[in-house]
């Protein structure tokens, strides 16, 4: 049992992480410790991974244990960002629209025998394969080192999965509320734990592992590998990682988080906090790296998935750095509103923190 966020620089055996390849492998871990205990069974790379592209249409033929399945996938739009564009995602303007040809998560389950897949899971193993194959055709026309996925509420939770799930350059969550970046330590103590006693809401505590729906725009957002977990949220203090890991995967990709203000009376089912919590929790990652500049995160107020362009200016800085290559956009980001937690700031670092946040990895 542990109260504490685990710490990104340990590994489980207690082995110290100390340079930038040993994140890597620990982000293997992490991912691992996920498919094992909320989102299992996750699919792993193919055995090989073959295909072509002609015009928006892009080929797939995976090989796994003898196995072989073929998948579709297309580019349409103009622009130079492919974008997998789940519902109340930020984009670039003028960004080219990826989807996939029907029935590929069944060819996905057949081909490593699975007996479920998580969708969001799926569709960031299929980014990865669209990568693939882009990047063995470069005279295609599409460069995989321009692709994002992008979500809101429900699909913010798709667009968390699929990009800690996948290698796609550009992650753009939008509140994500529980199931997705929301901190499970930090919400079981609201919900269940001391933290109740100062939740400053009438309506509801934060959404959790044990209230979170079945299914859902972009859902169901986790497997029957939670079971356990969601049968008895107090658990989340025996779980090996927490949320703020599973973000700090992507690292050192780009990265940019929303989530609205939680403060007294403040859109309370979506647990602002605890996505604030999680991020500031992950960000010491990017700096550990080195790039603290691929990583933003800022909490807004506004209506549920209404952010408007001045409050989500920091998504086209994060575009014109990652995909323009413009090293001055103003990028590094942590702000969190002092009056849209529920939990002061200040007290995090004592309560949740017993690791070196200013970590550098060599």
């Amino acid at each position: 049992m542990n109260r504490k966020l685990p710490d990104p620089f340990t590994f489980f055996d207690g082995t110290k992480v100390t340079t930038k390849e040993q994140w890597e492998c620990r982000r293997k871990e992490i991912l691992a410790m996920a498919a094992k205990y909320l989102y299992g069974p996750v699919p792993p790379e193919p055995d090989e991974v073959t295909g072509t592209v002609s015009g928006g249409t892009v080929s797939i033929t995976a090989k796994a244990g003898g196995k072989t399945e073929s998948f579709s996938a297309s580019i349409s739009g103009s622009g130079d960002v492919i974008a997998l564009k789940l519902s109340g995602g930020i984009f670039p303007s003028g960004s080219k629209t990826l989807s996939f040809g029907s029935g590929f998560e069944g060819k996905i389950r057949n081909l490593f025998g699975l007996s479920e897949i998580n969708t969001n899971i799926a569709n960031g193993w299929m980014i990865d394969r669209v990568m693939d194959v882009l990047e063995q055709n470069p005279g295609g026309g599409h460069d995989p080192t321009k692709m994002m996925v992008s979500g809101c509420s429900g699909c913010g939770k798709g667009a968390y999965l699929a990009g800690v799930f996948s290698r796609v350059p550009v992650v753009v969550i939008v509140e994500s509320g529980g199931g997705g970046v929301a901190n499970l330590r930090q919400a079981e103590w609201f919900r269940h734990g001391e933290g109740g006693a100062t939740w400053q809401c009438r309506d509801a505590k934060p959404q959790s592992i044990d209230n979170l729906e079945d299914s859902g725009i972009c859902g169901p957002w986790v497997t029957g590998a939670a079971r356990w977990l969601r049968n008895d949220p107090s658990k989340v203090y025996n779980l090996p990682f927490d949320t703020h890991l599973l973000l700090a995967t992507i690292a050192p990709r780009h990265l940019v988080h929303f989530t609205n203000a939680n403060g007294k009376d403040a859109w309370c089912h979506l647990g602002g906090t605890c996505e604030a919590l999680s991020a500031w929790a992950a960000k010491p990652v990017w700096k550990a790296l080195g790039v603290p500049e691929r990583m933003a995160f800022q909490m807004y107020s506004a209506n549920h998935c209404g952010a408007s362009g001045s409050q989500t200016a920091i998504a086209g800085e994060m575009f014109k750095r990652a995909f323009d290559g413009n090293a001055s956009a103003n990028t590094d980001v942590m702000n969190i509103l002092d009056d849209g937690v529920q939990q002061p700031v200040s007290e995090w670092k004592s309560m949740w923190i017993d690791w070196d946040m200013e970590t550098v990895l060599q």
